[in-house]
C-alpha cells in the first residue's frame, strides 16, 4: 500500500472510531506527541485532546464529505453535526500529517460563529 492510501486509511479509521464514540480506539491512531491546532483549543498529546473535546459536553458526529490524500498528508472536508444538547451542522476542513501510520499533527478549521451556544 502506498503512503497516500495508508494515510487515508488512518484518518478514516480515526473518524470511524470517533463516530462510534470509542475514544480509546481513536487515540490508537494518534502519536504520543500528537499536535492539535484548532479555533477553540490546541493540545500537544491525545489525552489533552480528548479532555478538551469532552469539555464541550455536546454529542456530535463527523460526516465526511471528502478525503484528499497526498503522500503523508490528508485533507478532510466534513460537516460537524452537533446533535445534543443543541443542534448545528458546521462545515469544516482538517489537515492531517501522518508519520509511521499515526496522526502526528491535526489542524482544524471552521467558522466559530457557527458553533452553537449552550
Amino acid at each position: 500500500m502506498n503512503n497516500t492510501n495508508k494515510s487515508l486509511e488512518v484518518v478514516q479509521s480515526f473518524f470511524n472510531a470517533i463516530n462510534a464514540r470509542d475514544m480509546g480506539e481513536a487515540a490508537s491512531y494518534m502519536s504520543d506527541n500528537h499536535e492539535y491546532t484548532g479555533p477553540m483549543f490546541s493540545t500537544n498529546n491525545p489525552q489533552d485532546y480528548f479532555k478538551a473535546l469532552g469539555a464541550f459536553e455536546m454529542e456530535f458526529a463527523v460526516e465526511t464529505q471528502d478525503l484528499i490524500g497526498y503522500e503523508n498528508s490528508v485533507t478532510h472536508v466534513s460537516i460537524l453535526k452537533v446533535v445534543s444538547p443543541v443542534q448545528a451542522n458546521i462545515p469544516c476542513c482538517e489537515v492531517f500529517d501522518i508519520e509511521n501510520d499515526k496522526i502526528v499533527r491535526q489542524r482544524f478549521f471552521f467558522d466559530t460563529a457557527l458553533f452553537p451556544k449552550q
